[in-house]
This record gives structure tokens, sequence and C-alpha cells, in this order.
């Protein structure tokens, strides 16, 4: 004790050198540690870029600038692929009654016409026959002009009679002997049925697909069914042929074609992806029906829209089967 007091200044020194020296120490080892974490570290993240770049394709600026191509294109393709899914939604029909009864004696009137002037490839004027106040499905407004109260239902009629004109313009083309009979659903008529297709073979599913189907007879060889249902795969609408039956002279049936709602290359063969095409599957038609015959022909087809999530709301509507908001918007198939 008595040294530390004669020496007091020196001891003070010391014990500052000792804090000093301890404090050095300390950070050194603090350091040192950080130093080989960051070693550690930088050794992680070397080995990480030797990955990548060994990696195909490399991360580089222009591989970069590939996949951003790719993805625009992919994304060009995602939208056509849309566009085309929603071709049935995209049709604008009336709910005003009074104009598509309007147009429907139109469509008969121009449907008459197409069938009286019908000229074959031969140049020939070649009559297609149709029965007598024959009215292409619309047979309840041949002669009366009464139009729906319901403006869903005049918006839903006025579907049928665009996609109807369509098919029997094209069915008259091809040239057969005579139109016999177009049936439709009949939804607007209390106690009238129509024509219902059967679940068994029908695309419809509730909230993703709506269709519309109907089914037409004619008569005429199997030239005219082959040019009809080619006329079909050209996809002007979205159509899908279900099934297809044939009368022969002798009186029997044959069932050529009979699709299931269960098999989606049926639907998808719409777009390309099926297993076959309406033209391909019209080249077999020779080796199950006598082409030097008149038979008659029963085809069931169904129009297709594909409800997809962001087309829910293009019109104002919840996706609920018969429900206009406005005249001229797209309205779902009741039937």
């Amino acid at each position: 004790m008595t040294f530390f007091k004669k020496n007091l200044l020196f001891c003070v020194v010391i014990g500052l050198c000792l804090v000093a020296f301890i404090g050095g120490a300390l950070l050194a080892f603090s350091s040192a540690g950080k130093v080989e974490k960051a070693q550690l570290s930088l050794s992680t993240s070397e080995s990480r870029l030797q990955a990548l770049l060994r990696s195909t394709p490399a991360p580089i600026e222009s591989n970069l600038a590939i996949a951003e191509q790719n993805l625009s294109n992919l994304q060009s393709a995602m939208a056509e692929i849309r566009t085309d899914l929603q071709r049935g939604a995209a049709m604008k029909t009336s709910s005003d009654g009074v104009s598509v009864i309007a147009g429907i004696q139109a469509y008969i009137a121009k449907l008459n016409k197409a069938a009286d002037s019908y000229v074959n490839e031969d140049g020939i004027a070649t009559l297609v026959a149709i029965p007598d106040g024959f009215a292409y499905g619309f047979e309840q407004y041949s002669k009366q002009a009464r139009p729906p109260e319901d403006p869903a239902k005049a918006a839903v009629l006025d579907k049928q009679r665009q996609i109807l004109s369509y098919l029997i313009r094209e069915l008259i083309a091809a040239g057969p002997h005579s139109v016999d009979k177009v049936e439709r659903k009949i939804f607007e008529i209390p106690d009238q049925d129509g024509f219902v297709i059967d679940p068994a073979i029908s695309s419809r599913v509730p909230g993703a697909i709506d269709t519309t189907a109907f089914r037409l007879t004619f008569s005429g060889y199997t030239d005219a069914l082959r040019d009809f249902l080619n006329s079909l795969a050209r996809f002007e609408l979205p159509i899908v042929v279900r099934s297809i039956s044939v009368m022969r002279p002798s009186g029997s049936e044959t069932v050529v074609a009979n699709s299931t709602n269960n098999d989606a290359r049926n639907l998808f063969a719409l777009f390309g992806d099926g297993e076959s095409t309406a033209e391909e599957t019209a080249s077999e038609w020779p080796k199950t029906v006598v082409e030097e015959n008149i038979s008659k022909f029963t085809v069931v087809l169904e129009f297709i829209e594909v409800v997809l999530p962001d087309s829910q709301n293009l019109d104002g509507q919840d996706g609920q089967d018969g429900q206009v908001s406005k005249e001229n918007q797209v309205v779902s198939n009741p039937a």
C-alpha cells in the first residue's frame, strides 16, 4: 500500500495501460470474429455466383433479355387463347322483344330465300326442299309476333336466332337435298320444352362452361354432311358436334358419332388440341354411309361459352343464368 502511495502516478499510468490493453484485446477478438464471418459470407457468395454462371441459361444480361421476350410472347399467346375461349360470350344480343321478333321474321325470310336460290358447285340452281310453313326452329313466331315480356328471355331468344342463322346458312351452303327439322330449347313459352340435350353428351359445366344446344335434321348425300362439318371446323363460332346419326333409305339407323361430356378432348378439339377435328372426322363418313343414296342425318351441336374469371364482370353481371343488365349485353343461356 505504501508503494502505491509513493508511486501513485506510476500506478495510475500502469492501470490505464492495462485497461487499454484489455480493451484492445477484446476489440481485436471481436473484429477477428467479424472478419471470419465476412470471409465465410464472401466464400458462400462466390460459390453461388459460380453455380449460377454454370447454370443453363446463365442469368446474364443477354439471357435475361431473352427470358423477358419469351414471357412477352407467352402473355400474347395467353391473351389470344383467352379471346378464343371467350368468343362465344362475345356475342351481342338484344333484350328488346319487338326487335328480337322482327329479327326472327327476317331470319326466316332470308333462309327461305337462300334455300330457293341455292346454286351447286357446277353452277346449277338447285332447290333445297323445305317443309311447308317451315320456320327453322321458330315456328312459334312464324305467324304471330307477340314479343317476350321478359328482357332476359328476349336476349337469349336473340342469341338462339343468331347461332341458328349461322348454322342453317352453312347447312344450305353444303347442298343438302332438304332441311327437315330444326330443334332448339324452348324456354320462353310455358309447357313447351323443345329440344333438350342429354346431359351425358353435353359440355355444360355450371359456373365454367355455358352451352346452347340444337338438333338439325336434313337429307342428302354424304358430301353434304362432310361439307357442313368442315364449315363448322373453321371456328367462326365455337360450336362442337356432340352426336351424329344416319337414317339410311332402308330404314336402318346408325349412330356415327356420339361424344360424352367427360372426354375433354371433344371440347378442346375446337381449339386444335383435341384428338381430331370435324374435318378429319368427316373423312370417315364414306366408310359408314352409302354415298349413292340420299340418307337422313341428325346432328346435335352445342354452342360453347367458356366463363373465365375476368369475364364475369365485363357487363356488370355475376354470371347467373338468365340475367341481363341492359340491352345489347351478353346473357347466359338458361337452357
